[in-house]
């Protein structure tokens, strides 16, 4: 790993990660998320780096700094047009490594090189006229100073230029002679341009056409026998250019390479970001709590939800405070009660990636490990059933819980009766109020939301002219022990005068 990386203030290898539980990434839905960041193509390889989520306060610090830098719109033009130049040079060498004719395979190459070269210098120019305040970019810029100052660059830049002037040298001529084609060497001929063009004047001004550009980069069989041709007659410049494309074959240096790699880390993920943005929703580089310290968000909402509806998301709140643990939202089917725990989750994960989070303001730890525990279908393969699986993987989970964990759990131990799935679930709580654990419990236990001090009820919120009508808001409050199913059942005809009048029929 270089050492003036934009993303890791310090070797990657000594910097903590967030431990992910086994189903983590599919309950919260990152997958989507990541995929949406990327785009069509993973061509800088952004997936390993979007899949690690540090524990590490300085190096999320160290890339907020990025992010907030890129919000200045002649830095984040100059990152843009790097990222277009380098498109170029990659393009470029990919067309060369296809090209059959070696000659014009090391003309490509050449182009690339020179493209690279002026990629750089003038990403260079740009970042010595603007106001660095990122620790990443200074160190960036410092490294740019030393590298174009420097004999490697200068002597690749110097080394295009004497191929190429060699190369504008060169000066045939092609004749048809009985169908066959000669190449001779041009001689001084009479120019008839400005005698024609004068001639011609008199019909008004000519019509310039642009020579239409060809379908593909390779030579056709023609194309090849004249540059075989020319070749032979010019062998100085053409091997100079064989000389330069073998002993500059890597220019692109170890240090731009991943420059160029991380860049796209935070322009892709400041895009995504951006698509995410409404009126009503927005993104936010979050504050980064201590262990224990209070933590909150207000106007959080679901990536994935943002991603799938372009429309405005109902966004919520939550905080918890010093001596509070755990969130236990209740409240009617279809509420947004899975979507808010989601949404939690989510925060907590894009904030230890070092980014905006799904939210107006937040304030969020860095956990040690992050788990989910939602509700599974049940395996006809499985012969102990889906409560005792629930069982064995919440003791699993407990086990590695620390104070500094954080755990999402969605309608946990509903596979059971009302009583026992009580009894289960407060000793659950239990356990994890007393590792010190934070997290965020979706279910139907309203009594889960008295049973201990550590936790805060939370409720989803029906519309009050209409109970039948999700608002999908949920606030802090005490849990009201009404899922409105009567109310659901007779809206949609299935009450049980309603159901009673069918069956008399």
């Amino acid at each position: 790993m270089s050492t003036v990386s934009i993303l890791w203030p310090r070797p990657p290898e000594q910097i903590p990660t967030v431990h992910l539980g086994a189903h983590a990434v599919a309950d919260l839905e990152l997958g989507p998320i990541l995929a949406a960041v990327i785009g069509d193509r993973d061509d800088h390889n952004l997936t390993p780096l979007l899949h690690r989520p540090v524990r590490d306060h300085d190096t999320v610090t160290f890339r907020q700094q990025v992010f907030t830098d890129l919000d200045d719109d002649d830095l984040r033009a100059a990152a843009e047009h790097f990222a277009i130049g380098m498109w170029r040079v990659h393009r470029r060498l990919d067309v060369a490594t296809g090209l059959p004719h070696p000659y014009q395979r090391h003309r490509w190459h050449l182009d690339a090189a020179a493209d690279y070269v002026t990629t750089v210098t003038e990403l260079h120019t740009a970042l010595t006229a603007l106001p660095l305040r990122s620790r990443a970019l200074q160190r960036w810029r410092a490294h740019l100073d030393t590298y174009c100052a420097g004999t490697a660059l200068r002597s690749l830049a110097a080394d295009i230029d004497t191929v190429r002037d060699a190369l504008a040298q060169v000066r045939y001529r092609i004749r048809l002679v009985e169908r066959t084609l000669q190449v001779t060497s041009a001689t001084p001929a009479t120019d008839y341009t400005a005698t024609i063009t004068t001639l011609l004047a008199r019909f008004g001004a000519p019509h310039r056409r642009t020579p239409p550009a060809p379908q593909w980069p390779d030579m056709n069989q023609t194309e090849e026998q004249i540059l075989d041709r020319v070749v032979a007659r010019h062998r100085t410049p053409f091997t100079r250019l064989a000389r330069f494309a073998d002993s500059h074959h890597e220019f692109i240096t170890t240090e731009i390479a991943e420059f160029e790699r991380e860049l796209h880390f935070y322009l892709r993920y400041r895009r995504f970001a951006q698509r995410c943005t409404t009126t009503t929703h927005r993104s936010c580089l979050p504050e980064i709590a201590a262990p224990g310290r209070p933590i909150h968000a207000t106007g959080a909402y679901d990536y994935a939800l943002a991603i799938q509806h372009p429309d405005p998301l109902v966004c919520n709140d939550f905080r918890l405070d010093d001596t509070e643990q755990i969130l236990v939202v209740t409240g009617p089917n279809q509420g947004g009660k899975t979507t808010f725990a989601r949404s939690i989750g989510q925060l907590i994960y894009f904030a230890a990636l070092g980014g905006p989070v799904p939210a107006r303001t937040a304030r969020l730890p860095l956990p040690d490990r992050l788990f989910t525990h939602f509700e599974r279908a049940e395996h006809a393969s499985d012969p102990s059933g889906r409560l005792l699986a629930e069982l064995r993987a919440m003791h699993d989970t407990l086990d590695a819980a620390t104070a500094e964990t954080i755990i999402v759990l969605n309608e946990s131990f509903s596979t059971t009766g009302t009583t026992d799935g009580n009894r289960i679930a407060a000793d659950v709580l239990t356990r994890i109020v007393r590792r010190g654990t934070r997290g965020v419990w979706v279910g139907f236990f309203d009594e889960l939301a008295d049973a201990d001090p550590a936790a805060v009820s939370m409720v989803a919120l029906t519309d009050p002219a209409d109970v039948t009508h999700r608002s999908f808001r949920i606030v802090r409050r005490p849990a009201d022990r009404n899922t409105y199913a009567p109310e659901l059942a007779r809206h949609y005809g299935l009450g049980y005068r309603e159901l009673t009048a069918r069956l008399a029929r």
